[in-house]
């Protein structure tokens, strides 16, 4: 569908530069990574799954995003039969199951599941006719989400899942949820975390938690990536070792350094220069995000920008403090920059959904 040349001149390009910036970064940071590892030549797929990022990006903005919304109960329902296949059906991969195999290629549907998660969301509380929401106005869509949530949990997936949490409660909040509700909402939270620990968690996923609060119960086991991680960035100083010089990506110490812990070898090697840049990147996309919300034409693009801006920051935020020791290891990729088509190609979209509603702010 071809865009409308109009539109163009209300595409933001220094969201989309910034974007490209960190994709180019980010390439550069996992050859960097994989030098003098078996993985090497994964910056070359890398710029491949970028390449079918941005024709995913471009197709995104092609279409209006109120389309997209209206069709958000279709895209729930085949993230629920993509998830369900995924947990029942598909391959056990490092003792998860995760991944739909085709071919060669392998895709992770809960990438993609939280943005549909967030057409869903604007859909749900954008048509909502009430000033201020209770409990049992967000029971309905609230169960829904957690539905997705809870199957991407049970893959396991912990770290995915909970970006469901904090793009949920931007769209209620939003909506007008009453403050007793935030309050009740919390409190249940409290409690559901509570029988979660105690029946819901498995040993290992306890385990990243105790070892979390002291990393020498189990030094070279469960605490060694956050040891190791603690250790690359804390080394890189000032200005940093240098490229390909960080001695614990290039001598192997730091496991998934091209995956999880990009951030990592970014801080060891170009230090807190190089971490104030892509820092500074992340926050400048986040604050156009925001500010597209703001000057959305109506509600639901407003929702679904303010939604998406939610997942991004909760991704970058959760990623950079665990890489720093901040909070418990999960797999969770830092979007834009971690090497995997799936994390790649989620994250143009999310861009993708915001560049959407920001054209589209003057449009009849």
């Amino acid at each position: 569908m071809p865009i409308d040349r109009r539109l163009l001149y209300n595409i933001d390009w220094g969201m989309m530069g910034a974007t490209l910036l960190l994709l180019g970064i980010g390439v550069a940071t996992i050859l960097s990574a994989t030098y003098s590892g078996r993985n090497s030549g994964l910056e070359v797929k890398q710029v491949y799954w970028i390449l079918i990022g941005l024709a995913a990006l471009l197709v995104c903005v092609s279409v209006d995003y109120r389309r997209l919304v209206d069709h958000a109960p279709l895209l729930y329902l085949v993230s629920l039969g993509l998830l369900a296949y995924v947990l029942l059906l598909g391959p056990r991969i490092a003792g998860t199951r995760r991944w739909l195999v085709l071919g060669p290629v392998q895709i992770q549907p809960s990438e993609f599941v939280k943005l549909v998660a967030a057409l869903f969301v604007a859909k749900i509380f954008a048509e909502s006719k009430k000033d201020s929401l209770g409990i049992r106005d967000i029971l309905a869509p609230g169960a829904a989400v957690a539905v997705l949530a809870g199957l991407i949990a049970a893959e396991p997936d912990l770290g995915t899942a909970f970006t469901m949490v904090p793009l949920f409660v931007t769209g209620a909040v939003l909506a007008g949820l009453r403050m007793k509700a935030v309050l009740v909402l919390l409190a249940v939270g409290i409690l559901v975390g509570g029988l979660g620990w105690q029946f819901g968690l498995k040993e290992y996923q306890k385990t990243r938690i105790y070892t979390f609060l002291d990393p020498s119960l189990d030094p070279r086991g469960a605490g060694y990536q956050k040891i190791q991680s603690e250790i690359a960035v804390g080394s890189g100083g000032l200005a940093g070792k240098g490229y390909k010089k960080g001695t614990q990506a290039q001598l192997g110490y730091l496991p998934a350094r091209h995956t999880d812990f990009i951030f990592s070898v970014l801080a060891e090697e170009n230090g807190f220069v190089g971490v104030g840049v892509v820092l500074g990147l992340y926050f400048f996309i986040l604050w156009r995000a925001m500010d597209t919300a703001q000057m959305a034409r109506d509600r639901v693009g407003a929702f679904l920008a303010a939604g998406v801006a939610t997942v991004l920051a909760f991704q970058v935020v959760y990623n950079v403090a665990m890489v720093a020791g901040l909070v418990p290891v999960k797999g969770l990729p830092l979007p834009l920059m971690s090497y995997g088509g799936s994390s790649i190609i989620s994250s143009l979209l999310a861009v993708g959904l915001i560049l959407n509603v920001r054209m589209r702010r003057f449009a009849n």
